[in-house]
């Protein structure tokens, strides 16, 4: 079973909190604001020569680049490696990498524009420039993926941690630190890999590689993606049940390993189209129950149950429990732990470690079960537009709806007052003293989560010093959970015409077809483009129709168990314009 939270669910402050009639905190530009800040924060978490924000917008950092020799530093504790480790996302406000947070706040991402591609916008290209017909989310997505195919140097090496706790000595820009020597931070920083543990960490990076696959226009980067997912899967089965022991800062994970294995495994499903794949998943998840946890760095609870019930409303765990009423249950305790706070805000009593990101995750959980409903896949005992609320008022606390009546967004509306742990923020180099980084301003406005209160109106504004690391930290898993959130709500208020594809032009880049190596069906799935009359036809090399749809949903299914084996062209049709892909039925 998986690890509890009964201590989390029955906590909260006296008086209860009624979401039924909650109204919006904020204009739904604020909201928009808020949301593009939040994803922008992953662009100043980039390592390497990845055009970190931060540092290239810092007149005082000469480098706009860090840790270039990442790979290079001493493998487990003994002689120096040879990989390349360059590149991905520092892990917080700080700049040692964690396999574990990089993969699960970057399915976080993933599975939002998955499931909401109509939240995100293309404001920018991979170096904030003009725009270049790729979704924000997938060109902040693509530093992390990029760095785990680098993580499998081989069938049988999983590297997962990159740093030391030399990395907290000197306080200083990731620029800055690279010069430093290595116990201080600098390069060639320590690498640790496992070949015999670290199942459910390898596992979130095939699924974040599964779903970049499926996702991102590049036909190449796609079957790069493909192939490193399966990798990354395999290794994730082989080990499948043993976390690989993280040396600093995340000494204590949730032990259960299901929930990531389940959801790789059923990610390469609907990459691969391959059943063996989905009867994994079905087998890890054999006699488990729900999770009493918000979606975490270290639970992926609902992401499995979400995609699972997907493809199978009575998909069960053997024993008479049913994955959709394990959604329903978790977000049933959330919603009560919120209501026992008179702010409405779930998780704030206890002292946890990040209020903030674990109230967010539990939106997170209520986002995945609302979109089930409305797509009418389920029909929940909690009550759905009470589950809005809640989600809506977990982010209006965050962005300054609160008791304090200040933002927990670094920077939004200008609102710089609570502080961040956040060292390339702040921008300096001269590694102040304690008092001096507790007053100090901020040269950027970054966009981060901050860690949270640790009581109903107790919040040290301080980032170092006591237990600050429990209130003022930031970082990938505290963005993750509430951009996740956000995009729900996005997609709702403040539809974008590029993340529904309204563009004029249908090219390859506005659709999937897959397996391209089919047997019973086949899926369509749009990427950039959802204009009105859209068709998918089969079609044999002599021009015979063989089977047509109507392109309705962002992914349909075309059933193709009675088609003849041979070579086929799928046309995908807006009425103006064609394109197409060839396939086999074998």
């Amino acid at each position: 079973m998986f690890l509890g939270a009964s201590l989390l669910l029955a906590a909260g402050s006296v008086g209860a909190y009624d979401y039924s009639s909650y109204q919006d905190g904020f204009p739904t530009e604020d909201y928009r604001t808020a949301f593009n800040m939040g994803l922008k924060f992953f662009g100043g978490q980039r390592c390497g020569d990845s055009h970190n924000w931060m540092l290239v917008d810092n007149p005082k950092v000469s480098t706009k680049a860090c840790h270039m020799k990442d790979g290079k530093g001493s493998v487990n504790g003994g002689g120096n490696g040879n990989y390349d480790l360059t590149g991905g996302w520092h892990d917080c406000g700080d700049h040692i990498k964690v396999g574990t947070t990089m993969g699960s706040s970057c399915i976080f991402l993933l599975v939002a524009y998955d499931l909401w591609p109509q939240a995100f916008q293309d404001n920018y290209d991979e170096a904030y420039g003009a725009p270049n017909g790729i979704a924000d989310v997938l060109d902040e997505a693509k530093y992390a993926t990029d760095y785990f195919m680098k993580c499998f140097p081989d069938d049988n090496t999983f590297v997962y941690y990159v740093g030391s706790p030399a990395d907290h000595n000197v306080w200083c820009t990731s620029s800055k630190q690279s010069t430093l020597p290595v116990d201080q931070g600098g390069d060639p920083r320590p690498v640790w890999t496992t070949n015999n543990s670290g199942g459910p960490q390898a596992a979130n990076c095939a699924s974040a590689l599964a779903l970049m696959s499926m996702k991102y226009p590049d036909q190449a980067y796609k079957e790069q993606c493909k192939a490193a997912a399966i990798k990354a899967y395999a290794f994730a089965k082989k080990n499948q049940s043993q976390q690989a022991a993280i040396p600093n800062f995340y000494a204590s994970p949730n032990t259960e390993w299901t929930d990531e294995l389940a959801l790789a495994a059923m990610m390469l499903y609907r990459l691969t189209g391959e059943a063996s794949y989905k009867k994994d998943a079905l087998g890890y998840l054999q006699g488990k129950w729900e999770s009493n946890y918000p979606l975490a760095w270290d639970t992926m609870a609902d992401f499995a149950y979400y995609y699972i019930v997907k493809d199978d409303e009575g998909a069960n765990n053997g024993q008479g429990g049913y994955f959709r009423d394990h959604m329903d249950k978790n977000v049933t305790k959330h919603l009560a732990n919120g209501s026992a706070d008179r702010n409405g805000f779930p998780y704030v009593q206890g002292q946890m470690w990040g209020t903030n990101k674990l109230a967010c995750g539990a939106a997170a959980a209520t986002s995945l079960l609302v979109k089930l409903a409305e797509d009418e896949v389920v029909s929940p005992s909690v009550n759905t537009r009470n589950a809005k609320n809640f989600i809506t008022r977990v982010v209006d606390y965050v962005l300054g709806v609160n008791e304090f009546n200040h933002t927990f967004l670094h920077g939004f509306k200008g609102d710089m007052t609570f502080r961040i742990h956040h060292r390339n923020a702040m921008g300096r180099d001269d590694n102040p003293p304690t008092d001096e980084k507790n007053r100090s301003d901020f040269m950027f406005a970054s966009g981060g989560v901050i860690g949270g209160p640790s009581g109903t109106g107790q919040f040290s504004n301080i980032i170092e010093g006591g237990a600050s690391y429990t209130e003022t930290e930031g970082g990938c898993d505290y963005n993750a959970p509430f951009v996740f959130a956000m995009a729900r709500m996005m997609a709702e208020k403040d539809p974008s015409s590029f993340g529904t594809g309204t563009s004029a032009v249908l090219t390859d880049h506005s659709y999937m077809v897959y397996p391209t190596d089919f047997s019973d069906y086949v899926v369509i799935d749009l990427i950039t483009y959802g204009g009105a009359n859209v068709t998918a036809d089969l079609i044999t090399l002599d021009g015979r129709v063989v089977k047509h749809i109507d392109v309705k949903n962002v992914r349909e299914v075309m059933e193709t168990g009675d088609v003849a084996s041979g070579i086929y062209l799928m046309r995908v049709c807006n009425g103006e314009q064609s394109v197409g892909y060839k396939l086999i039925k074998r």
